[in-house]
């Protein structure tokens, strides 16, 4: 095996979680030889253990958090959608799988597993255990879709298309349909999305400044009010 450079660090190390160290050894030495050199304590420090209070883990692929880890594997977590076309209250229509050809809205978007679940679709049978609090049974539920298996309806053609993007005259952004056969209209925003879920308060609380305070002119460049005294 090659010797380290003498100028390597250990920063240089790939730095991957220990269940995964230990399948791939023999790779990582291979592409690594610095790594065969160190000492167990060192390849410890090198390669932190994913645990339940770590937030997150730095790779040479990127940082992700403990939940992408656990629910997806590092593969699949570098291919996490990072911007979003697709929104919840979106009109889509599911182009694979047993519901293939039905459309319905997007009820929520789950970006941590580049899955949406459209309402009413995709329906499963859950077996849920009786516990304090509910009741137990086989409930229908709906079970998530990948985003790949859905696509926007056309406002115009009703027909499934792609999505892009178009800045206005204005300045604003917004969603337009693209691809074979479609108008190219803009897709709006949904109204979902405009909602608060915590509404916004309509009188002053104690910590708010007063509205006098508020429009009270405290500058004037021609009379030289409001300037520091130099």
């Amino acid at each position: 095996m090659a010797k380290p450079h003498k100028h390597a660090k250990k920063a240089d190390l790939i730095l991957t979680p220990v269940n995964y160290v230990k399948r791939v050894t023999s790779p990582i030495e291979t592409q690594n030889p610095l790594f065969a050199s160190l000492s167990i304590p060192d390849r410890r420090r090198a390669n932190p253990p994913l645990t339940a209070h770590s937030d997150s883990v730095a790779t040479n692929w990127g940082s992700f958090s403990c939940s992408d880890w656990h629910i997806m594997g590092w593969k699949a977590a570098q291919k996490l959608i990072h911007h979003w076309k697709i929104l919840r209250g979106d009109n889509v229509m599911i182009i694979r799988g047993k519901d293939r050809g039905a459309t319905g809205t997007i009820k929520r978007v789950i970006r941590s597993q580049n899955r949406v679940i459209v309402e009413g679709k995709n329906l499963v049978k859950k077996h849920i255990k009786q516990g304090q609090g509910h009741e137990g049974g086989i409930f229908t539920v709906e079970a998530p879709l990948h985003v790949s298996n859905v696509q926007i309806v056309d406002p115009v053609t009703g027909q499934p298309c792609k999505v892009g993007t178009r800045y206005q005259e204005d300045g604003s952004k917004v969603r337009v349909s693209r691809g074979i056969g479609a108008s190219g209209s803009i897709i709006p925003r949904p109204e979902i999305l405009k909602i608060r879920v915590t509404p916004r308060p309509t009188t002053a609380g104690p910590k708010d400044t007063p509205i006098e305070l508020v429009h009270e002119k405290t500058y004037d460049a021609k009379t030289g009010k409001g300037m520091p005294d130099l």
